[in-house]
């Protein structure tokens, strides 16, 4: 995904797993993860974000596009082929558009 660091998207992670911010930030160095990830206080699926956006699974991906709109939202991880064809449709829209940097 580095090669993608100045294209027209974000990809944004929550963590409904119970790790509070600084075991999350260890495991996204261990795994060298690139993206943003939230860490969802309290209880595993029973903290405020899980609550508000009715997350039930980790991680919950949320692909947000060139204006900001959430575009795709998977509910564990969907596997590489599945978030390449959704980052690829996604930035040739927006190149397509005229829109070459994220917001």
């Amino acid at each position: 995904m580095k090669n993608l660091k100045d294209k027209p998207f974000a990809l944004v992670g929550v963590h409904v797993g119970g790790s509070d911010a600084r075991q999350l930030k260890e495991i996204m160095e261990k795994e060298k993860l690139p993206w943003r990830s939230f860490a969802d206080a309290g209880t595993a699926g029973a903290g405020p974000i899980a609550t508000k956006w009715n997350l039930s699974s980790t991680p919950t991906f949320y692909l947000i596009d060139h204006a900001g709109v959430i575009r795709n939202k998977w509910a564990g991880a969907p596997g590489v082929a599945v978030m390449d064809a959704a980052l690829d449709k996604l930035i040739k829209a927006a190149e397509k558009n005229g829109k070459n940097t994220p917001k």
